[in-house]
């Protein structure tokens, strides 16, 4: 009775005059947050778990289902009381059950968790209508949108200290196992629709094979096998069993409790303290297709619009150009997409980009680069993130900012040599030698330690001033062993 009491406040909070003084709700002890290291996400989440007491899963006696808090409220109240509060509690179809666990969260996201929770039921505005739509496509329940909830706070950018990305937080081998393309150019994980059809095939995956929606939840965040063995090992396969037994990380054991407290508060925000202020309005858009790699700001000016509304549509594209050498599909603002496909058609082929991939070649510099495709090294360093003059490898990706058409020499650009080694006079002892060929990757003293001789003697059999060398460079080793 205590427990519904604090669960049911907030429903029957309208009621109270009518029916009496209602019964105070217990206090909740504060909570301790766990410590643990900063993630490199793309804005401040929640916690993965809260310092619950081990009691906290103790069993069917502190755990309490929505027919049982019907069964009390009838109990409570009878006529037209009941039909009042059944009228303002919405219908889920997640189970729900209530016990300490989901009621920490709930204390949590009301108030250390109570400024993000504001943004996130913000963001639900854009993209729970398409999630819904989507599971129930699927044949899915559509509350389980509320794990995008959770899991990235409605974020298509969100990004894990796990590398997991988007909406649905994807680390890249499910992201391919769904059919997410991952390129260079491209993550699917961050386009809205197809990882959110995604994500509902992964969990109707999960659901066939457990059978319960709450495992299903456990093992999308802890991952299928450690459902499989935790239910193999304990003989039993229900989440609150095993939970209470500790057979999941903490992680994953305060993962349903806060879908729970999560879906409770997000579809009645009002009854737990919340208003929600300008929700954002509902994803639309017109979609088109580019025949090859363009430029976000040319397909903003065909279709009349800013850059950074095709960048919102679009947040799949990573460097600011659609992927080169092929058709792409994209998103434009809703009304827009004839007046871009008519634009579009009379922008001729070469000035499609402005954005150009250089691949770094022995010899290159910063500068050189910079000078021969006629920008700043600001704005190279500007384009690719943590980018160093001085750290360029060979093979390295450099997107290159250009207003206009893709420079001749990105297509071929004469290479640019180092300068060979400086000599010294070399010397030849007697013996047999090898000629080894310098591979990428390779040291001097690698190449010593391989062949059993110094680094020193490297230098002084082939003449070179300093241990530096480069792929194609030939080593005279004197030895007669094979490597």
């Amino acid at each position: 009775m205590r427990r519904l009491s604090r669960f049911l406040a907030p429903a029957l909070a309208a009621l109270a005059l009518s029916c009496g003084p209602k019964s105070p709700v217990p206090e909740v002890e504060p909570l301790e947050l766990e410590e643990a290291a900063a993630a490199p996400e793309v804005e401040p989440g929640f916690p993965d778990s809260l310092e619950l007491p081990a009691a906290v899963m103790d069993g069917a006696a502190d755990t309490v289902a929505l027919d049982e808090v019907e069964a009390e409220v009838r109990e409570m109240f009878g006529g037209s009381e009941l039909e009042e509060i059944e009228s303002e509690t919405p219908s889920f179809d997640i189970p729900i059950t209530i016990n300490d666990a989901v009621e920490r969260w709930l204390h949590y996201f009301q108030t250390d968790g109570r400024e993000n929770f504001q943004i996130y039921l913000q963001r639900a505005g854009r993209y729970e209508p398409m999630m819904r739509a989507v599971f129930r496509d699927a044949g899915l329940p559509e509350d389980l949108v509320y794990i995008s909830l959770i899991e990235s706070g409605f974020s298509p950018r969100a990004y894990s200290r796990a590398r997991a990305v988007g909406l649905w937080q994807f680390i890249s081998s499910t992201g391919r196992l769904y059919d997410l393309k991952i390129t260079y150019w491209i993550d699917e994980r961050r386009d809205p629709i197809l990882a959110t059809k995604a994500a509902a095939a992964h969990l109707k995956d999960l659901y066939d094979e457990f059978g319960s929606w709450y495992l299903a939840a456990a093992a999308y965040n802890g991952g299928a096998n450690r459902v499989r063995r935790s239910i193999r090992r304990s003989g039993s396969d229900d989440f609150w069993t095993l939970s209470r037994r500790r057979y999941f990380r903490r992680e994953t054991r305060n993962y349903v409790p806060k879908l729970i407290a999560a879906a409770l508060i997000a579809k009645q925000p009002e009854k737990f303290g919340f208003t929600v202020v300008d929700p954002h309005a509902p994803l639309a858009y017109d979609l088109v297709q580019v025949s090859d790699a363009t430029s976000i700001d040319v397909i903003a000016k065909a279709a009349g619009v800013s850059i950074d509304e095709i960048a919102e549509l679009n947040p799949q594209i990573l460097r600011g150009v659609t992927p080169p050498g092929e058709p792409h599909t994209l998103r434009v603002p809703p009304g827009t997409g004839h007046s871009f496909a008519l634009n579009y058609a009379n922008v001729p082929a070469s000035e499609r980009v402005t954005w150009v991939q250089h691949v770094v070649r022995r010899g290159d510099t910063l500068s050189e680069i910079a000078r021969a495709y006629g920008v700043s090294i600001a704005s190279i360093q500007a384009a690719n993130r943590g980018v160093h003059p001085r750290r360029l490898r060979i093979g390295q990706r450099l997107v290159i900012p250009r207003a206009g058409k893709v420079p001749r020499l990105a297509a071929a650009r004469p290479q640019v040599r180092r300068p060979a080694p400086r000599r010294v006079t070399v010397e030849k002892p007697d013996g047999p030698y090898i000629t080894y060929r310098v591979q990428g990757g390779d040291t001097l003293w690698a190449i010593a330690k391989r062949y059993d001789v110094s680094t020193r003697d490297l230098m002084r059999w082939n003449g070179l001033r300093t241990s530096r060398i480069y792929p194609g460079d030939e080593v005279r080793i004197y030895t007669g062993a094979s490597p």
